[in-house]
């Protein structure tokens, strides 16, 4: 394999990971390619060059590069590659060498001292080497696994092949240099395979051969091996550490491409796959949901969002598994400020609350025994523990509360009147936002928290009436909240501050058309009671006086 040899010591090394058509081009412009080679040959040399056991080495990462480069540059010139009969299997068996080269695995680590990631220096070190490897080799193994497709066209890739593409096609991935690049590589050779059996892929291959084994020492209590939920489940976890080893959980620093296959495969079932097949799905769900690592849990909180739009309503009431998912991402909630970064809060507490409104849409109205109303008690916890537990401890964080006001309008027209149990603490907690002097300096939280009165206007007007204490605070905050507008603190020339002013005001006028509305349910003119205020301050005529 001379002239292999040859071309690899003449490859050039990349500028950066994704420029492999300037080294291409370059190495054929220098070096005469051979006329005639077979791709048996070039199977030969690519398994010297790539095929190597430890790609957390930079000496082995550069020497897969220099020798994906040769592939690539030979792929590129088909017409020198001699065509034999048994071209298909040996394209075959190329790709799986190239997408082992590529693929963001390890081997099971020699050492592993049974301490969790945050101490244990050489595990995080092995993983952000593998990250290094991938990010510099994942473009230009896709490359070849593109041309291989497009010359040769095996009719077929092996498994293990098919899960690195999978891996590679999510385009949320934290090791590759160009996520949305080799995503779209990744899909584009995905598409020419199409699976003869997508169901037997996901549940055979992917859910029990594959993730089964990796996902098993991580498996929570609450639930048994079947992925039904635990009649009596155990706390086996250490006390306050998390037992992020590589023994417990390969799938997170050993085969990093399991989380966006699980992804994949929740996206790719569909509702009839679900509800046949949950039970292998729960274990990895639950285990991703409660993972200590920030941008796991995120992930893990979105797979299941999208699990739970598939999944019937009957299944989560009849198996308890409702129950069980609740209790697994309400603490998530708990993720605020300070003792949790503002950025990382914001991160998990969006894909949480969905998570539970979606869950607390499959709630059935009525409980079992004829009485009570599971959906209702779902979304009362969900304000009470969320919203309002939120507010109390993170009200210093305006980011943290336009997310709170951003959910109590969903949640709130989720519960429609049933919310008016609630009012003693909404208005309060709305009313204070409204009513800070300094509110408009962070514009998009005081549009949040108007949107949110406007939401408890609309869904519990029958507790509002003429006179209530409730109605006289909206009253006031809508007038202190307007008048702050106009402090000189609040006036600027800046076009974006003043379009968001603007906003603003007609925000508030909408909120004070919405509450005389609600004034003349009972035959109460609005403009009345306002009428005093007006007087004594002309500016709020604007506010009251728009007709609803």
């Amino acid at each position: 394999m001379s002239w292999f040899n040859t071309l690899l010591d003449a490859a050039p090394a990349l500028s950066k990971p994704d420029s492999s058509e300037d080294a291409t081009q370059v190495l054929s412009q220098n070096i005469e390619i051979p006329g005639s080679v077979t791709l048996d040959e070039l199977l030969t040399g690519v398994k010297e060059t790539v095929s190597v056991s430890d790609k957390t080495k930079p000496e082995n990462t550069k020497r897969v590069q220099k020798g994906l480069v040769v592939t690539l540059t030979c792929l590129q010139q088909p017409d020198g590659i001699q065509e034999n009969a048994g071209d298909q299997d040996t394209a075959q068996e190329l790709a799986k060498i190239i997408s082992t080269a590529i693929a963001p695995v390890l081997p099971a680590l020699k050492e592993d001292t049974d301490l969790p990631a945050s101490f244990n220096d050489t595990l995080t070190n092995t993983r952000k080497a593998l990250t290094q490897h991938c990010k510099a080799t994942s473009t230009l193994g896709l490359q070849c696994l593109e041309a291989i497709d497009n010359v040769f066209n095996p009719t077929t890739l092996d498994d293990d092949t098919l899960l690195t593409l999978i891996a590679y096609s999510h385009p949320d991935q934290d090791w590759s240099a160009n996520p949305a690049k080799t995503a779209k590589l990744a899909t584009t050779i995905l598409k020419t395979y199409p699976f003869p059996n997508k169901t037997d892929f996901i549940t055979s291959t992917i859910l029990q051969s594959y993730l089964r084994p990796l996902f098993s020492k991580s498996k929570p209590s609450t639930i048994t091996p079947s992925g039904r939920k635990a009649e009596y489940p155990t706390d086996n976890s250490r006390e306050g550490i998390p037992d992020d080893t590589a023994v417990t959980k390969p799938w997170k620093f050993t085969d990093l491409r399991s989380i966006p296959v699980f992804s994949w495969a929740v996206t790719e079932a569909d509702n009839t796959l679900i509800s046949s097949h949950w039970p292998s799905y729960i274990p990895v769900l639950l285990t991703l949901a409660d993972d200590s690592t920030t941008s796991i849990r995120r992930t893990g909180l979105t797979i299941l969002t999208n699990f739970l739009t598939k999944i019937p309503a009957k299944t989560l009431q009849d198996t308890g598994l409702g129950q069980v998912f609740a209790n697994a991402v309400f603490p998530t909630l708990s993720y605020l400020p300070s003792l949790t970064p503002e950025d990382e809060s914001l991160q998990l507490l969006e894909p949480a609350y969905k998570a539970l409104l979606i869950l607390a849409g499959k709630q059935p109205s009525t409980g079992k025994d004829g009485t009570g109303n599971p959906r209702n008690n779902m979304l009362d916890r969900l304000i009470r523990e969320g919203v309002f537990t939120g507010y109390f401890h993170a009200k210093n964080h305006v980011r943290i509360v336009e997310l709170l006001c951003q959910e109590t309008v969903e949640i709130l027209e989720a519960m429609g009147v049933h919310a008016v149990k609630h009012l003693k603490d909404l208005i309060p907690m709305i009313s204070t936002i409204l009513t800070d002097p300094f509110a408009s300096a962070a514009p998009q939280t005081l549009l949040s928290a108007i949107k949110a009165l406007q939401a408890i206007l609309r869904n519990c007007w029958p507790r509002l009436p003429p006179g209530s204490v409730w109605q006289d605070e909206i009253i006031n905050a809508l007038v202190l909240c307007w008048l702050n507008l106009d402090e000189p603190t609040n006036t600027t020339t800046d076009n974006s501050n003043s379009n968001s002013v603007g906003d603003i005001r007609k925000q508030l006028i909408t909120s004070a058309q919405a509450l005389s509305a609600v004034a003349k349910t009972a035959g109460t003119d609005l403009s009345a009671q306002v009428a005093p205020l007006v007087t004594k301050t002309a500016s709020l005529a604007t506010l009251f006086s728009a007709p609803c």
